[in-house]
C-alpha cells in the first residue's frame, strides 16, 4: 500500500489572486485520493473568475454565504444570496461567476472528481489553480486575470483534462493552441514549472488574520475589465 502523502506543516491554506479579486482558506484538499477539495471562497468588490470555462470531469457545488453573486451555469444567468441555496455546475456545463453586489462575498465551494474520473483529477483540478492564481500573484496576467496566448495555450494544454475555456471559440484554439503551445515551450511557458507549485508558490499567503477585512476591502477591476459589471 502507497503511504499517504504528508503535507509540510508549514504549508499555508490561504491563497489569493489578486487581479481577479478571490481569495481562498482551503478546508480540505485531495491529498490521499480523496477526490474532493473545499474551500471557503472571499470575493473582493469587482471580483470576477477570469473568464467562463468547462471542466470535463468535475462537479462544482457553490453555496453564497454573505453579498450576492452572479453564476451563469448553461444557458441560465442569476444571483445567489444567502439561502438562496446550493448552485450545482455538472461536468460539462460552461459557467461563469462575479460579485455582483458593492460589498466583500464569501461563498461555500466544494469540488469534486466527477464518478468514473479517478480521484487523481481533484489533485490536477489544484494544480491548474495553482498556475493560473500564481501567474496572477506575479502579475502575469491582464486586467481579466488571463495569461498571455502562450501561457494561456499551454495551459489549455496541459490541464486539457480539468478545464476548458471558453473563448476564444473553441475552432481559434484547434487552429492556434497547439503552435502556441510549441512556442510556449521555447519561451519557457512552463505550467508544470515548480515555482508556480508547492507550499512556497506565489498564490499562497500567510493567514491574514486581523488583516482579512482590510484585504477583502479592496476593489478590484476584473469583474469592469469582463464587462460584468
Amino acid at each position: 500500500m502507497e503511504a499517504t502523502p504528508q503535507r509540510d506543516p508549514a504549508a499555508t491554506d490561504w491563497a489569493h489572486n489578486p487581479v481577479t479579486g478571490e481569495l481562498a482558506h482551503v478546508l480540505s484538499r485531495p491529498d490521499g485520493g480523496t477526490g474532493r477539495v473545499e474551500v471557503e471562497l472571499w470575493l473582493q468588490p469587482g471580483a470576477a473568475v477570469a473568464g467562463a470555462h468547462v471542466h470535463p470531469a468535475i462537479i462544482e457545488r457553490f453555496e453564497v454565504l454573505e453579498g450576492s453573486v452572479a453564476f451563469l451555469v448553461g444557458d441560465r444567468e442569476r444571483p445567489i444570496g444567502p439561502g438562496d441555496g446550493v448552485a450545482e455546475v455538472p461536468p460539462e456545463t460552461v459557467h461563469d461567476w462575479w460579485n455582483a453586489g458593492d460589498g466583500i462575498a464569501r461563498v461555500r465551494v466544494e469540488v469534486e472528481a466527477a464518478p468514473g474520473a479517478g480521484a487523481v483529477t481533484a489533485d490536477r483540478f489544484v494544480a491548474m489553480i495553482e498556475t493560473l492564481w500564481s501567474l496572477g500573484a506575479l502579475g502575469k496576467v491582464n486586467r481579466k486575470g488571463m495569461p498571455d496566448p502562450l501561457w494561456l495555450a499551454a495551459i489549455a494544454r496541459e490541464y486539457r483534462d480539468v478545464i476548458r475555456f471558453v473563448r476564444p471559440p473553441e475552432l481559434v484554439q484547434a487552429l492556434l493552441f497547439t503552435p502556441l503551445a510549441a512556442l510556449a515551450v521555447r519561451f519557457r511557458r512552463d505550467p508544470l514549472d515548480p515555482s508556480l507549485h508547492g507550499p512556497a508558490a506565489p498564490l499562497w499567503i500567510e493567514d491574514p488574520g486581523d488583516r482579512l477585512p482590510d484585504l477583502l476591502a479592496r476593489r478590484v477591476g476584473a469583474g469592469a475589465a469582463r464587462g460584468r459589471i
